[in-house]
């Protein structure tokens, strides 16, 4: 499993490091002091395992975690026993809290690697296109010409440039079909097309005439995929 160490603490990542080492099944590709950090390392890298810290400046290891359209098995590690039921809200393998023994640490990567191997079971698709039900049909939609994705209740509207879908799932169940590179999750509601952005201004973004609010925590995660001057 590629692993990828993120916290701001250079001996928690020492130690993280050094408990990895000895396990054959796991290489270190990196460690990231930041979330920001850490969200430009997963756009050039495939990353199978993230380490995470939850307490970080700026932006926290839950709220990177939120701002990924599609995420890396992780392993949240925190000195804070309250955030667990949070961590499991993201939907991550495991949570462990500092100080990390060695066998719960290879109790939380065990399960990851179970995690792991089941999705390498699953058929790979690379598909650039979704088939969403509309009137009683499927109707292909292709990833190139949506706009932004809107979640309503137990229902995402999937908007383009010609048509609105309404579709029964939910935002992590379209992140997950989504190819990470080309959308970002800007709001609890929202997931945008990066190079459909026309302008962004007050905490606004504007797509086509549509404004879409652009939230605090979500913010630093799309400012830094932007081709900015």
């Amino acid at each position: 499993m590629k692993c990828l160490i993120v916290d701001d603490n250079p001996m928690a990542r020492t130690v993280l490091r050094q408990m990895a080492t000895k396990v054959e099944w796991l290489e270190i590709l990196g460690e990231c002091e930041t979330a920001l950090e850490t969200i430009r390392y997963l756009q050039q890298y495939e990353v199978d395992l993230l380490f995470l810290d939850v307490e970080m400046p700026d932006m926290n290891g839950l709220e990177l975690l939120e701002s990924l359209v599609r995420k890396p098995i992780t392993i949240l590690i925190t000195s804070r026993e309250e955030y667990a039921v949070k961590a499991f809200d993201v939907n991550v393998a495991d949570y462990l809290v500092k100080p990390v023994g060695f066998a719960r640490f290879m109790t939380a990567v065990q399960r990851a690697k179970e995690l792991l191997d089941l999705q390498r079971k699953e058929p790979s698709t690379t598909n650039d296109y979704l088939f969403v039900r509309a009137n009683n049909a499927l109707t292909r939609v292709p990833f190139d010409q949506i706009l932004f994705i809107q979640a309503m209740d137990d229902y995402v509207v999937i908007a383009t440039a010609l048509q609105k879908y309404l579709v029964h799932t939910t935002m992590k169940g379209i992140g997950e079909k989504l190819p990470e590179k080309s959308f970002c999750r800007v709001h609890r509601s929202y997931i945008v097309a990066i190079d459909k952005i026309d302008s962004i201004a007050d905490n606004m973004i504007a797509i086509a005439k549509q404004v879409i609010p652009l939230s605090e925590s979500y913010k630093p995660a799309l400012m830094s995929r932007l081709n900015l001057l």
